[in-house]
């Protein structure tokens, strides 16, 4: 036998499968230092910011807006709860009526 044998690989051709393989390794550590960095920065993280508890990350309840005295006035004579002589009288001195 004076030529190369069943496994003989010509010089220079061992580029074509070394340069893959060291594509792979290197995609596939590259990916893994990736996931070991998220998974480190997300176990530090928490689901609400410290010292509020999630109970209290809700919005208050807003308050309804307050009823003026001329609308309360108002409100009450709607209803019936006070006369007309009573309504005049009371928005006069509450400064709401034509006469000063």
């Amino acid at each position: 036998m004076n030529g190369p044998g069943p496994g003989f690989i010509p010089f220079g051709s061992h580029l074509f499968i070394v340069l893959p393989m060291l594509f792979v390794i290197t995609v596939v550590a590259v990916g893994m230092l990736a996931l070991i960095v998220w998974a480190v920065r997300a176990s530090g993280r928490t689901t609400y910011p410290v010292g509020i508890s999630p109970a209290h990350m809700v919005a208050p309840p807003t308050q309804p807006a307050r009823e003026t005295p001329l609308e309360i006035l108002a409100r009450r004579f709607a209803s019936g709860e006070i006369t007309a002589e009573e309504y005049q009288r009371a928005r006069d001195l509450l400064g709401g009526g034509g006469k000063s």
